[in-house]
């Protein structure tokens, strides 16, 4: 499920979303792309999702130096229209500022 800002409501969401995919511990699973992720409601996981590339790259940047580490592998161009079928356990939240994405607070 893709969530829009509702700022952004009244544009057409992009055809593509940009996914932050982290590295794992052992070897790589082709079935399976981690997501940058946090736990959501209903057992889904709240994954950020970009317009851009240039908007995914900015939140990695602002997310360092507010003290959020991510573990970055790669950053995958998604279909809009297939997130809900290719990530059915993540909910896809556009272009949010790492501090509506981690909280405001770094961590600890």
């Amino acid at each position: 499920m893709l969530k829009i800002d509702p700022i952004l409501s009244g544009m057409p969401p992009p055809d593509r979303v940009f996914v932050i995919v982290v590295e794992t511990e052992g070897e790589r699973d082709p079935e399976r792309m981690p997501l940058l992720s946090l736990p959501g409601t209903g057992g889904a996981r709240r994954t950020a999702g970009f317009s851009s590339m240039l908007l995914a790259t900015t939140f990695l940047n602002q997310a360092q130096q507010l003290g959020h580490f991510v573990k970055l592998d790669y950053i995958f161009p998604a279909d809009r229209r297939r997130l809900a079928e290719d990530f059915p356990e993540y909910e896809v939240r556009l272009d949010p500022s790492p501090q509506a994405f981690f909280g405001d607070e770094p961590p600890t």
